[in-house]
C-alpha cells in the first residue's frame, strides 16, 4: 500500500528550495526509484518554510531512503535542520494525465 511522507523544514522557503535543488534533489533523483519513490511535491509552508510531500510504494521504502548515508549527507550539506517526518497510508490516489506531462 502506498504511503505519503510529509517533512516540514523551517526557515526561508526560497533559500531552502535553492539548497534542496543543489544538494538534495540530485541524490534523491538517483536513489528514490531503488526505494519505491513515486512522487515529490515541495510547497511553501506559509511563512514557516517548506513542506515536502513524498509518495512511496511502501512504508519500508520511505524509511530505507531516509537511512541512506548519501541522503543524510545531502540534507546536512543543504544546511537543513533535521526535518519532522509524518507518514500516512494512502487510501486513494488519482493523478491526471495533465499532471505528468
Amino acid at each position: 500500500m502506498p504511503v505519503v511522507s510529509m517533512m516540514r523544514i523551517p526557515g526561508d522557503a526560497d533559500a531552502l528550495v535553492a539548497a534542496m535543488r543543489e544538494h538534495v534533489e540530485p541524490v534523491a533523483e538517483r536513489l528514490a526509484e531503488k526505494h519505491g519513490g513515486l512522487a515529490t511535491i515541495t510547497v511553501r509552508d506559509g511563512d514557516r518554510g517548506l513542506l515536502a510531500i513524498n509518495v512511496w510504494e511502501t512504508e519500508e521504502g520511505r524509511h530505507a531512503m531516509a537511512q541512506e548515508p548519501e541522503i543524510r549527507d545531502a540534507v546536512a550539506a543543504a544546511g537543513f535542520p533535521m526535518p519532522a517526518f509524518e507518514g500516512y497510508e494512502v487510501l486513494s490516489m488519482r493523478v491526471t494525465e495533465r499532471a505528468v506531462r
